[in-house]
């Protein structure tokens, strides 16, 4: 919207349809439609006058200052912005990556789900499906899916949701924590608390007190991961492999690279992987990029002590929380959803001629 003189923008994505993950347990659930909560980068990127390079980025030589892909000959830069987010921790689970359906990339995640979902009429029984994970995300996706089953088909499903803490939502406060709690159980969800997951194989999952849960669908919702990539590259990373980043979300070792979101470790103070950080950074990124190509003084990003955190409940009923602040009911819901249709439609800009 505010071009850089003479600067040449790309942007690199494996996907030409970027998903706002904010909106895709309502894609599961059926309240959007696809087109909904999906950014059309090509066309963004038409309308802003940036290069894209629809391809997966599988290297960075930070040296020779390149980017390397699948689909693409090496790209060279002189400034680097690195956004590639996080995906679940996978490997530190026997089977892990063979088995299960992590919820990153949500791209494939869904493909997943509706190819299971159109498939379970073939069942003779009933289907089992486990969630992994009892943070914000594991909730979401588990209540999106038991709304759309027991919206759409007559047969009784089995859902169980696997949380490693002794309680769900454990950032939260107490009052988020009880709702969920009760809502899980009314709705007939078992709910495993303080137990891991240790293995997998294509039917049974393996927790570390040695339980069994057999099942047919199974969802990845545990914390975050890095891509490898990241930390092979030579850019200084975290013990789990995201890149560290000063107060400027400049990487400390490589001052001519950026990193954003999940992808970054904020060093000045531990961060929550949560997508109103990245949002937030968005602003101070641009103008310390284009602070240095001016040769001007970089701006600090100050992280908010709290943040609204939105989560939804399957149907259109969402609780609202902010520190000790707790909302509920169908108004939270369409709030929720005035927002984010309005975050989404600065990214549908018109083209010449009044097209969208």
């Amino acid at each position: 919207m505010h071009p850089i003189p003479e600067a040449a923008l790309t942007l690199i994505s494996s996907e030409a349809l970027t998903p706002y993950s904010g909106m895709i347990p309502g894609l599961i659930a059926g309240h959007y439609a696809f087109k909904d909560c999906h950014i059309d980068l090509m066309k963004l990127c038409q309308w802003a006058g940036i290069r894209f390079v629809c391809s997966e980025v599988h290297a960075i030589n930070p040296c020779d200052k390149q980017v390397y892909c699948d689909q693409h000959p090496p790209l060279r830069y002189d400034f680097l912005s690195i956004n590639v987010g996080s995906q679940p921790a996978l490997h530190q689970i026997q089977g892990a990556a063979a088995h299960g359906h992590p919820v990153k990339p949500i791209k494939r995640f869904f493909q997943d789900w509706r190819h299971w979902f159109e498939s379970i009429h073939r069942l003779s029984y009933s289907p089992r499906i486990v969630v992994i994970g009892g943070g914000a995300a594991g909730i979401e996706i588990l209540l999106a899916m038991h709304y759309a089953m027991h919206r759409t088909i007559s047969m009784q499903s089995n859902f169980t949701l696997v949380c490693a803490d002794q309680q769900v939502l454990n950032s939260h406060n107490k009052q988020v924590q009880d709702f969920f709690d009760h809502h899980l159980q009314s709705l007939g969800i078992a709910i495993i608390h303080g137990k891991r997951v240790v293995s997998i194989n294509e039917r049974q999952i393996m927790l570390n007190d040695l339980t069994l849960l057999n099942y047919d669908f199974a969802v990845w919702c545990i914390h975050a991961a890095a891509p490898p990539w990241l930390r092979e590259s030579g850019i200084q990373c975290d013990e789990k492999g995201f890149v560290r980043v000063d107060q400027y979300l400049r990487s400390i070792s490589h001052p001519d690279i950026f990193a954003t979101g999940d992808a970054a470790s904020f060093v000045p103070v531990p961060l929550p992987k949560a997508g109103v950080y990245a949002v937030r950074q968005g602003p101070v990124l641009v103008r310390n990029i284009a602070a240095l190509l001016e040769n001007q003084p970089l701006s600090p990003y100050r992280p908010q002590r709290h943040y609204l955190s939105i989560i939804t409940a399957g149907d259109r009923y969402a609780v609202a929380s902010r520190g000790s602040f707790f909302a509920k009911g169908k108004w939270v819901w369409y709030w929720k959803n005035m927002i984010d249709r309005s975050f989404m439609a600065r990214f549908n800009p018109k083209l010449p001629g009044g097209s969208q």
